[in-house]
């Protein structure tokens, strides 16, 4: 019977010091997983790293150069400067990095010609209007529907796959990290990762990555792009009720608003690139730090006394909600609550995800328990499925009580239920503050149903509001990001499992 593997670092891996790579300002991998974290091809120009900033910028704008001049010249999609533009801008996947949206496992594979034909087009449209900056690649993901962050990421990095080759092969010699030569890196000796064979692990520049690049998270966009009204009537008219449209239509209006002028377009694409900053690892909005934090921790810190788990429904729901019950002591008696805020406002609600993720994982790994978290690293919800084979499966669905609760229990958890084709799962709120009488809601419908003899999926509450006490762990760091992401556009970008 297999069990599940502890998350592996690449410092773990290579028995080396977090603090070795902390040091050089690098990110310390997960290599078997991907981190949902991307490289924003806005960042690079700034980056303190001396190879990204005097290297890779240089050759990220050459490339990009390249692509405007040649469909600048094109006169139809199919002749050969369209064709020799398309084979500059790969948008193959890149595993060596272990960013992006992989989930339990690594990406690695190609997308579909139509998402850089519709990149191209757009470029081709900005063109027309009178602007041939290199950059306007980078903003793709503001206008297409099927761009995301991990697209925008995987095209950086093949352009720049040579520069972050460099610094890693300096890092491996100067760490004595264990190398070999590997396709596609010419002469560059490169540690391999030990979870996919023939693949080199490349480590990236911290202040050259965020948890959304900023061209498509539109949060950050809305604030850039609407402090100029002319921009901001022009999407006006065409989203019309915005807070009921979704995130491709709001895309799809930001398009015609500033593509409708060169002045709207200089606009928006100046206000972009005045706005990129790298993901804050003191404050660490999503965990991702944290997660590494603690995988650093003494097994103590997730024992518990647990009975073996049976195969059964009972049996599995049983001990879904014994990890629950220690994910709640962790943060109502450990001081874990810490890791779900920023001074005083919470973090969005994948922090809270992933550090259910880890608990998770850790905790059955310390017990010997023979179930497998099985996650969407990109912020979807937590899966549980016996490691045996058993066929029985159970979701777990996290909400912060600042979100649509109601929406979440009676709405979501049954379309996640019927995708992941379970009839059985459990639905935890995270008490942040704002609850109001949501949990009385969602108590009513659940009792409802059951006095129907219907089934009703169970209701966990963990309290994670802030306590008097502080942490090691505690960050001092703004919050930069004070909204969540809505329900729907979470779903439209990706962001929760579909």
């Amino acid at each position: 019977m297999s069990k599940i593997s502890k998350s592996k670092l690449f410092s773990a891996h290579f028995r080396l010091k977090p603090e070795d790579i902390e040091a050089e300002g690098l990110v310390d991998p997960v290599l078997n997983y991907d981190t949902s974290l991307f490289i924003d091809p806005l960042l690079l120009q700034e980056s303190a790293n001396p190879t990204i900033k005097k290297e890779a910028f240089p050759e990220l704008k050459r490339q990009f150069g390249n692509v405007v001049r040649l469909i600048h010249a094109s006169k139809r999609t199919d002749d050969a400067a369209w064709k020799g533009a398309k084979k500059i801008l790969s948008l193959d996947e890149r595993p060596e990095t272990c960013l992006g949206y992989g989930g339990s496992g690594i990406s690695g594979s190609r997308r579909p010609d139509t998402i850089r034909d519709q990149i191209l087009n757009t470029a081709k449209e900005i063109v027309s209007l009178g602007e041939d900056d290199p950059q306007i690649i980078s903003l793709m993901g503001l206008f297409e529907r099927d761009v995301g962050p991990d697209t925008i990421s995987d095209m950086t990095t093949t352009i720049i796959r040579l520069s972050l080759a460099k610094i890693t092969a300096a890092f491996a010699k100067k760490h004595r990290v264990p190398t070999t030569k590997l396709a596609d890196y010419e002469d560059w000796e490169l540690p391999e990762n030990p979870y996919r064979k023939g693949v080199p692990i490349l480590l990236v520049p911290r202040d050259i990555v965020r948890d959304l690049p900023l061209a498509v998270d539109w949060s950050d966009v809305a604030k850039v792009a609407f402090e100029n009204a002319s921009l901001r009537d022009t999407f006006n008219r065409f989203v019309g009720a915005i807070a009921e449209a979704t995130i491709t239509e709001k895309k799809a209006a930001l398009k015609k608003a500033a593509l409708s002028s060169i002045e709207n377009f200089r606009e928006l694409f100046e206000a972009v690139l005045e706005s990129s900053d790298a993901y804050d690892p003191n404050a660490d909005a999503e965990n991702y730090y944290n997660f590494r934090r603690l995988f650093a921790q003494s097994n103590d810190y997730f024992q518990a006394s647990l009975a073996k788990p049976q195969k059964t429904r009972a049996g599995l729901e049983a001990t879904v909600v014994a990890i629950i019950d220690h994910y709640r002591r962790l943060i109502e008696k450990n001081n874990l609550w810490e890791m779900l805020w920023i001074k005083d406002k919470p973090k969005r609600e994948r922090a809270a995800q992933l550090l259910f993720f880890a608990v998770a994982e850790l905790f059955c790994i310390t017990n010997n328990i023979d179930i497998s978290p099985e996650t969407n690293m990109g912020g979807g919800p937590v899966d549980f499925k016996f490691s045996s084979g058993y066929t029985k499966k159970l979701i777990v669905e996290i909400k912060l009580s600042k979100g649509r609760v109601e929406h979440g229990y009676t709405t979501q958890l049954p379309r996640y239920k019927e995708a992941a084709g379970t009839d059985l799962a459990i639905f935890l709120v995270i008490n942040v503050g704002k609850m109001g009488s949501k949990l009385a809601k969602i108590e009513a419908y659940r009792d409802a149903k059951l006095a129907n003899k219907e089934e009703a999926d169970r209701i966990e509450v963990v309290d994670g509001r802030r306590q008097e006490s502080a942490s090691k762990l505690a960050t001092s760091a703004d919050d930069e990001h004070d909204e969540d992401v809505d329900d729907e556009d979470a779903e439209d970008n990706d962001l929760t499992k579909a």
